[in-house]
């Protein structure tokens, strides 16, 4: 896959530059600003400051049905560079090698479409999953980035991969074969321990309200294990005025695929959204029996992150979560209102309360503003890990290139 990624890197840099690739050619990426203040952090389980995200990078063809993509990555915590000695305050910045050696490759594929007039091929470092996910999603991720002990400072990840693709007007079926890079704890280093991976999914459009989607993902030599994964499915009705979906996955582990974990893991995820012109009611429940998934559903400014993808700890056996919330939309402006109660599985302690307010406004199509505000009232288990009470606050800017 190295030799592949190479060949990638001089295929995009190194290539005559033809009128038709330029003409072709199209810039991607996007950086993304936000800053945090938490109060009341008696655990250190969150971390104020500043970071920066820039992801740019390049798509173009190389020839008919034939598409290059390249993308780098570069992340910045403020303050962090090397400053002057009292009683001069700032940073005098990096060296430009410092500065090539924070920059990762976080994407260099091919595509090739209409392979045998229905099937699409995408063949090296690549996203993969909705980013919406519950289960898995690998890439970059938006609005929320903490930088706490499992935020990694909010690098966008990416999968080493073949990827095949089909669809029509009833089916997109995608299916993926690679290998997955993960680390310990929240230091970037060039290794990390990898993984062979495979999974499928199928969405299937029943009817313009109704669809359903399948999927199943094993991991190779990861949580201990020779084989680690899960398997599930989601329902979505989606009439014009409201929407509703249940979601159920489970988790196997062992020497065999699919094979059943002791205590059997699973989740399941249930949303409503009711459309009333500019504002949007919407509620959801979360249950997980010590499931453990690697999506990108953070519910919550403050508990979401510390969920960790749902290893549920520090919840005793599992997690319930109920939501409460409402949007509204006026011109360039989204309000987003929501309360959540965070409680162990088997309901033994009280719930823990949090609530948010988050406002976007777009200030052009490529430029969003947006902040956000999170109160967290821990009850019983998590005051115990966390401590006091937290309050956040978060302003940040979303440039798309």
């Amino acid at each position: 896959m190295k030799k592949l990624l190479g060949l990638l890197m001089v295929l995009a840099v190194a290539m005559p530059a033809s009128a038709e690739i330029l003409k072709n050619f199209e810039l991607t990426g996007d950086v993304q600003v936000i800053a945090s203040d938490v109060r009341h952090n008696s655990v250190a389980a969150y971390t104020t400051g500043t970071n920066l995200r820039v992801l740019a990078g390049g798509s173009f063809d190389v020839a008919e049905n034939v598409r290059a993509n390249l993308m780098f990555q570069y992340l910045n915590v403020w303050g962090s560079d090397p400053t002057v000695d009292s009683p001069s305050v700032g940073t005098v910045g990096k060296s430009a090698n410092d500065y090539l050696d924070d920059i990762r490759v976080v994407e260099a594929n091919v595509e090739m479409k209409e392979i045998f007039g229905w099937l699409d091929v995408k063949v090296g470092r690549q996203f993969y999953g909705d980013e919406d996910s519950t289960v898995l999603y690998v890439g970059p991720r938006y609005y929320n980035a903490e930088m706490n002990p499992y935020s990694a400072f909010n690098y966008a990840t990416a999968l080493d991969a073949v990827k095949l693709s089909y669809a029509n007007d009833f089916v997109n079926v995608n299916v993926i074969a690679g290998e997955a890079e993960t680390y310990d704890g929240t230091e970037i280093i060039d290794e990390g321990d990898k993984h062979g991976m495979y999974g499928v999914d199928a969405k299937f459009r029943i009817n313009d309200e109704l669809s359903a989607q399948v999927y199943g993902y094993n991991f190779k030599s990861l949580m201990g294990v020779d084989n680690f994964g899960f398997y599930g499915g989601k329902v979505t009705f989606a009439p014009e005025a409201f929407l509703v979906s249940a979601e159920y996955a489970r988790n196997f582990a062992g020497e065999k695929v699919l094979e059943e974990i002791h205590d059997n893991p699973y989740m399941v995820k249930a949303d409503a959204k009711v459309f009333l012109d500019a504002f949007t009611p919407r509620a959801t429940f979360f249950y997980s029996k010590n499931f453990t998934g690697f999506g990108n559903y953070r519910p919550g400014l403050l508990v979401g992150d510390l969920l960790n993808n749902y290893i549920s700890d520090p919840f005793e056996g599992g997690l319930r979560m109920y939501n409460l919330g409402i949007d509204y939309k006026y011109e360039k402006w989204t309000f987003a209102l929501d309360g959540f109660a965070f409680q162990d599985r088997t309901a033994k302690h009280a719930a823990t309360l949090e609530a948010d307010l988050v406002v976007k406004y777009a200030y052009n199509d490529n430029i969003e503003l947006f902040a956000g505000a999170g109160y967290a009232k821990y009850k019983e288990n998590l005051k115990n890990v966390f401590g006091t009470d937290n309050t956040k606050g978060q302003v940040g800017v979303l440039v798309r290139l």
